[in-house]
């Protein structure tokens, strides 16, 4: 996960592959990275959001025996972890989001026991407090991506549940605090991205599903959520099949897809969708490195893509890619100086 402090610094704490110890800031000004304190607790599958006072909330994940976790910690503008106060439900694959009102927004995931929930709640930064919503979602769902609409919602979409991929979307109303279903994709998915459009509109992209025969495939195909008309329509097909990828709206509005695995292999090709022109291309830049179910961040300023670790298809893999739009460029500063995720986390300012 990615954290934006108000320095302009990254904080990136990763949990998606192994559990992870330590946490890393890079600097953006010197392209270095240096290394940050020791996570209170190690955790996989936690999520990170970043406060308004600038403080890095960390929830949840599962701990080395994979049991869901209801702690949270606080990274610290000056490089230390603190204690939060727990969670009211321990969970591991859930979203997170900042609401307008400054809120955080916890819903979803795996709980104790393997079930996956459809609770939801809330952690007032204010009165340093959680709160579990009465309203509960629509669908119980893990891996599922949580995006906040122009207007202040969230929209919820994907993810998996008992009865595998999802196609449900829903919509939380801060304002009243319930969820209201938002329609259905065309295909169930989940290991898919999602990206809020200038316009409003929520690219959603990639992921796992299932054929007819109820095999798991992976998908090549995108969808359009349009907030205003409340539909879902077929966006334009990325080259390849694509899970566990990244997508992050650029500055000049297009969104970059990057990576992922196409059930092979893991992917270091990227992908430009154009909302203006409705199409998708290949870029003619790609990763130094393969890979899969790594982070991607839009670094302030210069609209270049911070990639960081994910997988590739042998083995864990530290590496980090920088990817500078408009350029045949895809470099980066190289590996970490220690091993992730098992290893530190770092800043890169």
């Amino acid at each position: 996960m990615l954290g934006r402090l108000r320095s302009g610094a990254v904080l990136v704490t990763l949990f998606s592959a192994a559990l992870v110890l330590k946490a890393s800031l890079p600097q953006v000004s010197t392209g270095t990275w240096q290394a940050a304190g020791n996570l209170q607790t190690g955790r996989a599958g936690a999520a990170a959001v970043a406060l308004p006072d600038g403080r890095i909330l960390i929830t949840g994940g599962s701990d080395a025996n994979g049991v869901p976790l209801a702690s949270a910690e606080f990274f610290n503008s000056d490089g230390t972890f603190s204690s939060a106060p727990s969670m009211n439900a321990a969970r591991s694959g859930h979203a997170a989001l900042v609401l307008p009102d400054g809120r955080v927004l916890v819903s979803g995931g795996r709980t104790n026991g393997g079930g996956i929930t459809n609770s939801a709640e809330t952690y007032d930064p204010q009165a340093n407090s959680w709160q579990m919503l009465s309203a509960t979602m629509i669908e119980a769902r893990a891996g599922h991506t949580a995006s906040q609409l122009l207007n202040g919602d969230v929209l919820l979409a994907g993810g998996t549940n008992s009865g595998g991929p999802l196609s449900a979307l829903e919509v939380f109303d801060e304002t009243s605090d319930s969820f209201t279903s938002a329609g259905t994709l065309t295909s169930a998915r989940q290991e898919h991205a999602e990206a809020v459009l200038s316009d409003g509109r929520v690219l959603i992209a990639g992921g796992t599903g299932v054929d007819a025969s109820g095999n798991a495939i992976v998908l090549s195909t995108t969808e359009i959520y349009d907030p205003d008309a409340g539909s879902v329509s077929a966006g334009p097909p990325m080259s390849a099949p694509r899970a566990r990828l990244s997508a992050t709206t650029l500055l000049d509005g297009t969104v970059a897809l990057i990576g992922g695995n196409n059930g092979s292999n893991d992917l270091s090709s990227i992908e430009i969708y154009d909302p203006a022109a409705g199409g998708i291309s290949m870029s003619p830049a790609s990763l130094a490195t393969a890979r899969s179910g790594h982070l991607a961040f839009l670094l302030p300023y210069n609209s270049s893509v911070l990639v960081v670790g994910g997988l590739r298809r042998e083995a864990n893999w530290p590496q980090r890619n920088c990817l500078c739009p408009g350029t045949t460029r895809c470099g980066g500063p190289g590996p970490w100086p220690a091993r992730v995720p098992a290893g530190p986390a770092r800043r890169f300012p």
